[in-house]
């Protein structure tokens, strides 16, 4: 073999170039674009398509009515492709980067070409845990007959519910409770903020999202993951598949009291006193918009009185 060849072939990258599997849903799959910052969601039937758009549509506009400077990050819906019909959607980048020209368009067909062929949309990736953080949680956390599995993808803060030892272990998206927060934030004091300030952010976006955006926020999940441009951890608020928007104008919070409960236990559980949701509740009626406050209260109200009703039932 001439040295000329031998250099080319050791030259060669083994980096992948089409969308690779990443996970899946109840009604989609999950697939990463190496080198991109960026995931997409295909439905996994074209019968799906309605599903997909919706909440192509509900991510954009939740992200740009909520998007702040809050501990959550938000990820972007970024474009909508359906191509079966070759309907290509798109909003203009954001946030906007000052150009003295018009941008030219930033997605086009072929851009989806390598994925299966149903609707599907594109959003920021939210990267995985940060290592060490996930290799904490797999040495404190797992039980002792895991300990062989993978580390974690993301953790799901579960701040509602104490969670007791189980044999079963979701790699993806591993529970995170109270106690298992604090342990995390004792070993990375710098990386993790403190849980009350995570409570405080879960309030504020809560609020953002039911008087802002006027979304019910059902079964979103709040997550610790990583930064898709660093090594550094950070929070989102993802999966808005089943979110549906309800009218602000009305003092009737019977769909967010429901929504609030039928979701898995991120938030803390609405007891006045309680340490967490305190920090909570003060957040969601700072974030919440004077026209709406009174509805915010009532909300807040609402929820207070169904889990002491709960509490007394059990």
């Amino acid at each position: 073999m001439s040295r000329s060849s031998n250099s080319s072939s050791e030259s060669d990258s083994l980096e992948a170039t089409v969308p690779v599997r990443i996970g899946a849903g109840s009604f989609a799959t999950i697939y990463a674009l190496p080198g991109r910052a960026v995931v997409f969601k295909v439905a996994h039937l074209q019968d799906h398509l309605a599903q997909i758009k919706h909440e192509y549509e509900t991510l954009h506009n939740i992200y740009t009515l909520c998007n702040s400077d809050s501990i959550f990050a938000i990820p972007r819906a970024l474009a909508f492709f359906d191509p079966s019909t070759q309907e290509l959607l798109f909003h203009p980048p954001s946030p906007h980067q000052g150009r003295l020209r018009q941008a030219r368009s930033p997605f086009n067909t072929t851009f989806f070409a390598d994925l299966p062929p149903r609707a599907c949309y594109v959003m920021d990736r939210v990267a995985p845990l940060p290592r060490s953080i996930a290799q904490l949680i797999r040495s404190s956390m797992y039980p002792p007959k895991a300990s062989e599995l993978r580390t974690p993808l993301l953790g799901r803060l579960y701040f509602g519910k104490e969670l007791r030892p189980s044999a079963f272990v979701n790699t993806n998206n591993f529970p995170i409770d109270v106690a298992r927060y604090r342990l995390l934030q004792d070993q990375f004091t710098d990386e993790l903020s403190p849980i009350e300030e995570v409570a405080e952010g879960m309030g504020e976006m809560l609020s953002m999202i039911h008087w802002n955006a006027g979304y019910d926020a059902r079964d979103v999940e709040f997550v610790l993951a990583g930064d898709i441009y660093s090594g550094a951890a950070r929070l989102y608020i993802i999966d808005f598949n089943q979110t549906q928007s309800f009218n602000k104008s009305h003092d009737d919070v019977t769909s967010l009291v429901e929504a609030f409960f039928s979701n898995d236990p991120y938030y803390p559980r609405p007891i006045p006193g309680d340490q967490l949701y305190e920090r909570f509740k003060q957040a969601y009626v700072r974030s919440c918009n004077l026209d709406h406050l009174s509805s915010a209260n009532l909300f807040l109200r609402a929820i207070e009185d169904h889990q002491a009703t709960t509490a007394m039932a059990s």
